[in-house]
């Protein structure tokens, strides 16, 4: 399989974008993506705006980030039960619904924190069956020599969101409120829903037999599977450290621009712009890799750098270091993320993909709402900086741990990427 990525110019971008599936697959996955980052934005931007309170911010993150703990493991086993693909239609439909209602309330002046709170309550709901069907997309159209690369690249379009859309998001906002924001928000989905029709089911694809089992028996299954495969189960450790911190950081981005920089929305574009920046660099530079740059010596090396970002960002107030700062965060945690979905994605069958993804991400939801809980409730009392240095503290602990057992950890992701 090497020798083929090196035969295109692009090695593993040039080995996916050869495939047809994914070329219309990225065309609704980029407008999408941007739409999904620039709501984001404007859902935090907005709720700091109504309310100017850092418990705020973090009550509209956990009503966004709730649902998927909740629903997360029986949405991961009915997408393993049904078909992804018309699963991801339908929620994608949905998602667009959600869009459309909250744009036409912000743009009619109704858009209050108590229909804001429970349209964002409605959109962590919709995007806890979206996510575990969107796990299949890639692996039921794009054949299994170039997932990596495909993984990676599909990987970097969110990051370039991540880039775009905060950016996007300051000047609309800025320029035109945020109703235009959620607006863009429901053309993205709208042109995914386009391009997700133009997909088709290879020839040679087999449909994993329907489980036999109850939903709850199904769930369980899933669980066991994490518990029993020591390099996920190490995986998981450190995604919950990473995303109790990451999440933080993004969530009460409004608050670390507007307090601690001084500056107001355009300061929240421009460090999730850097961070989105450096995100997609990664991204790139895993996608060229291809499969050899996803490997589990290279996670290790993203998270420490991700740690030691953190503790720049919140030792050294000053605007143009936390640019550059962001844009090494952005680097680390694509590094690190990426490489982690290649990993578990290649060592997961089909049967049990929705449950082992869906359950991962419901749990580093469940990290992200405890940490972002955690950090805005203390920042009341203490400020922002402190709360944020003790979780990068524990992440640091986590990093060692693993550090000091990384022999025995890459072994476990050896063969997964030696295809």
């Amino acid at each position: 399989m090497s020798a083929n990525i090196e035969k295109h110019f692009l090695g593993g971008i040039g080995h996916a974008f050869a495939d047809r599936n994914f070329r219309f697959y990225s065309i609704g996955a980029i407008a999408t993506w941007i739409g999904y980052f620039l709501q984001l934005v404007a859902v935090s931007w907005y709720a700091w705006e109504l309310t100017h309170s850092t418990a705020w911010l973090a009550i509209v993150a956990l009503l966004d980030i709730v649902p998927n703990i909740v629903l997360m493991p029986l949405a991961g086993a009915v997408a393993d039960r049904y078909d992804k693909y018309r699963m991801m239609g339908v929620v994608s439909f949905l998602a667009l619904a959600q869009a459309l209602l909250i744009a036409i309330l912000a743009l009619t002046g109704q858009l209050t924190i108590w229909p804001f709170a429970l349209l964002v309550l409605i959109h962590g709901i919709i995007i806890s069956f979206m996510v575990p069907a969107m796990y299949g997309i890639l692996p039921r159209f794009v054949h299994r020599s170039c997932l990596s690369s495909a993984i990676a690249v599909s990987s970097s379009y969110a990051q370039l969101a991540v880039f775009l859309g905060p950016a996007i998001a300051g000047w609309v906002i800025s320029a035109y409120g945020v109703g235009v924001a959620f607006a863009i928000n429901a053309l993205g989905y709208f042109i995914y829903l386009i391009s997700w029709a133009f997909l088709k089911t290879p020839e040679d694809f087999i449909k994993p037999e329907k489980s036999t089992k109850t939903l709850l028996g199904d769930i369980k299954d899933g669980f066991n599977y994490i518990r029993d495969h020591q390099g996920i189960s190490a995986l998981l450790v450190m995604l919950l450290a990473g995303d109790a911190l990451g999440a933080s950081i993004f969530y009460m981005a409004p608050a670390f621009a507007d307090k601690i920089l001084g500056l107001g929305v355009i300061g929240v574009s421009i460090i999730l712009s850097a961070k989105g920046v450096g995100a997609t660099l990664a991204a790139i530079w895993i996608a060229y890799g291809g499969e050899k740059a996803a490997t589990a010596q290279r996670l290790l090396q993203g998270f420490i750098v991700f740690v030691i970002s953190v503790f720049v960002i919140f030792l050294i107030h000053n605007i143009y270091i936390s640019i550059v700062a962001f844009v090494i965060l952005g680097m680390a945690v694509e590094t690190y993320h990426t490489i982690m979905k290649s990993l578990v994605q290649l060592s997961v069958s089909e049967q049990q993909r929705g449950r082992v993804m869906g359950t991962l991400f419901m749990l580093g939801q469940f990290a992200s709402a405890v940490g972002t809980y955690l950090i805005g409730y203390f920042a009341v009392s203490y400020g922002l900086v402190m709360p944020t240095l003790v979780a990068a503290t524990i992440c640091l602990i986590v990093w060692l741990f693993y550090f000091i057992k990384r022999h025995q950890f890459i072994h476990k992701f050896k063969k997964s990427y030696e295809i």
